[in-house]
């Protein structure tokens, strides 16, 4: 018998009344559904080559958007750590305290988990309002920080930018997957991905800009340098709120600059590839249960919370700076920059690897080939001598650190890999809860009886990529076996592309539709 013979869920039927064709609660079915019953008639001639080049171009102007956001939050989160450099810490005496700073960014991811509420309005408010509202608190918070004088003022600062930024990565996949057919978007994430690594770049070179035209941390106007960096950053975070107020979209009915014929077009691509639905305002009881009771929903929070162990290599980075004699702040801005950069070039090696060998490149084995490549200058780094040439450890940990390959296609899957609007968003809280824990720990496994070699760090660290590989390859099995039970009873008989839409407009859940195909 199949696994999923079992499962009941009745209140599908409580949406539907005996005849299937009469539906009683409209505000269950996608929010994409009139739309298409006003307008899908105007849009019968299927795009012609030059239309379908157009859209694809207009469709990346939206990744870009979502990228380019993601890459501000994550210059956001390295302000603080960089401005460090000039004074910051000092100036609101984190550094006469040895737990402060590990306290602060403790109580950023403890925002982070709390923050995982905010979900619950998003999904009535819908995407674009949600981010407009995370983002316009988002920016204040930055500029908050410029009138911090104690370490006080800081934890809450960065405990509410913790609360605040806590759902926008759930949101902008959420957008992706609302605008990309499921294979397209698993390659397009590694865009996503590179985008987060790339924000070290930009950062490292404003830093190293300052400081050329500084003094004793601060500029030759006198004004203190922490300060002046801060804004830099908080201006570029207010341009980002501009255009997300313009161009950010709730669903794909609303997108600006795009015909009602490219809209249609891009609805009917996502339900006819991905059979689910794309925006639903109801949080509906029954689909929060049931994704804490699949256990491909644990798996990938599995996978998320071990991988995050591994969240502070850039710790051990420092120290090996210090035993090379790299103490200047330019070296460790070029050093930084280097590394991110290796990482976005990993990140583009996995878009073309997806892009030309899909078979054999999707999410899954990408996620567990990244993880294994970080795990082998793991174990590197305490099985070798610490005689070494220390430019040997600089290199593993450098290599250690493109675990953000495996990272986005982590994301990637937990919500390609699931139906049902709600269940896509209380396993998207779970993973992102994990993502928390295993940060704060990260930050934690480094103590100073440890060093030089911090053995204890580095065996934990291993134990993280195994099993986070462990725990993909657990969610890759079972729904390759749910696959397998489905499209055996496909065989038998007729799923036209009709009924595929009816049960995306239903929003049912991956469980509820056994005719659901996972995307891996």
């Amino acid at each position: 018998m199949s696994s999923e013979d079992s499962t009941s869920f009745s209140d599908v039927e409580k949406n539907i009344l005996t005849t299937k064709e009469t539906i009683v609660h409209d505000k269950n079915l996608d929010e994409t559904r009139q739309f298409m019953i006003q307008y899908e008639s105007t849009a019968t001639e299927p795009l012609t080559k030059s239309e379908r080049r157009k859209l694809n171009w207009k469709l990346y102007g939206i990744v870009f958007l979502v990228s380019w956001t993601n890459l501000v939050f994550f210059m956001d989160k390295y302000t603080m750590s960089y401005a460090a450099e000039f004074g910051f810490f000092k100036a609101i005496h984190i550094d006469s305290g040895v737990n402060r700073y590990n306290n602060m960014n403790t109580l950023y991811y403890v925002g982070y988990i709390i923050g995982q509420v905010n979900l619950w309005w998003a999904q009535k408010v819908g995407n674009r309002k949600a981010m407009i509202i995370l983002c316009f608190f988002w920016n204040i918070d930055m500029f908050l920080t410029c009138t911090l004088t104690s370490y006080q003022g800081a934890y809450v600062l960065r405990f509410f930018l913790g609360f605040i930024e806590s759902i926008a990565m759930s949101l902008q996949n959420l957008t992706l997957q609302q605008i990309l057919p499921a294979h397209k978007k698993a390659r397009v994430a590694q865009f996503f991905m590179v985008a987060n690594n790339f924000a070290q770049i930009p950062v490292s070179f404003i830093a190293y800009g300052l400081l050329k035209h500084s003094n004793n941390d601060v500029t030759n106007t006198g004004f203190p340098l922490w300060k002046a960096f801060i804004l830099i950053i908080s201006c570029i975070t207010s341009f980002t709120f501009f255009m997300i107020v313009w161009f950010y979209p709730t669903n794909p009915t609303d997108l600006r600059y795009f015909s009602i014929k490219e809209k249609v077009w891009i609805i009917k691509d996502i339900q006819e590839a991905n059979g689910s639905s794309i925006d639903i305002k109801v949080f509906k009881k029954y689909q929060a249960i049931e994704a804490l009771k699949d256990p491909v929903t644990w798996y990938y929070t599995g996978a998320m919370f071990s991988l995050m162990l591994c969240n502070n290599i850039s710790y051990i980075q420092n120290i090996i700076f210090a035993e090379l004699g790299l103490t200047s702040v330019l070296n460790t801005y070029l050093v930084s920059a280097a590394g991110a950069g290796f990482s976005c070039l990993c990140g583009l090696v996995s878009f073309v690897a997806m892009k030309y060998y899909p078979r054999v490149c999707n999410t899954t084995y990408v996620a567990i080939f990244w993880t294994g490549f970080c795990l082998v200058p793991c174990i590197l780094m305490a099985a070798l001598s610490w005689n070494v040439n220390k430019k040997v450890f600089l290199a593993l940990t450098l290599l250690a650190g493109v675990f953000g390959c495996s990272w986005i296609n982590i994301v990637s899957s937990y919500q390609s890999n699931c139906a049902g609007y709600t269940k896509i968003l209380v396993r998207s809280a779970l993973a992102m809860a994990a993502y928390s824990i295993g940060n704060i720990i990260a930050s934690r496994i480094y103590y100073d009886k440890g060093a030089p070699r911090y053995y204890v760090a580095w065996g934990i660290q291993s134990a993280g990529f195994f099993l986070t590989m462990l725990f993909m390859a657990l969610a890759y099995y079972t729904l390759a076996k749910r696959n397998k039970e489905r499209l055996s009873a496909l065989e038998s008989e007729k799923y036209d592309l009709k009924e595929k839409v009816e049960d995306a407009n239903l929003d049912l859940t991956d469980l509820e539709n056994k005719k659901f195909i996972y995307p891996i």
